[in-house]
């Protein structure tokens, strides 16, 4: 009889990973990429170099988001509102957005729109927060997670 030892956290990494496949399956890139365009078109510039380096670390971030709401969405099918889950991981996100708001001043000459840009950035992120949590608490109450 042959016993297998796992390590707990190889296997709770696995399980990340798992859940993080299923619930990407759910992102559309052009959706992705049309959101970026939508969002950030007024920054999108002469100025700016490198817009494929910016749109791809816009589309990193997103996925980030997406998946942190995801996975906060285990909070809310317990019985939390999304506003009490949303401020659980005020953190993580926050830092979501200023990672993101800082590359997008490394690559863009300021203008004086700091302001509207971080406001952007900020809208950006918590949107796909929020639509990741959405789409954590449908497959958590469809069990197909």
């Amino acid at each position: 009889m042959d016993n297998v030892i796992t390590v707990f956290k190889e296997r709770q990494r696995h399980k990340r990973l798992e859940f993080e496949r299923r619930i990407l399956i759910e992102i559309s890139l052009k959706e992705l990429t049309d959101n970026i365009t939508e969002m950030f078109s007024p920054f999108f510039s002469d100025a700016i170099l490198y817009k494929g380096d910016v749109e791809n670390v816009c589309m990193d971030i997103a996925i980030e988001a997406y998946l942190l709401g995801a996975e906060y969405s285990k909070f809310s099918c317990r019985g939390e509102s999304l506003e009490v889950v949303h401020k659980r991981c005020f953190k993580l996100e926050k830092a979501l957005i200023d990672a993101l708001f800082d590359y997008w001043l490394f690559w863009k000459t300021t203008d004086g729109l700091e302001d509207s840009l971080h406001l952007t950035c900020d809208v950006f992120v918590s949107s796909w927060w929020k639509a990741g949590c959405e789409k954590g608490i449908m497959r958590r109450r469809l069990r197909l997670q």
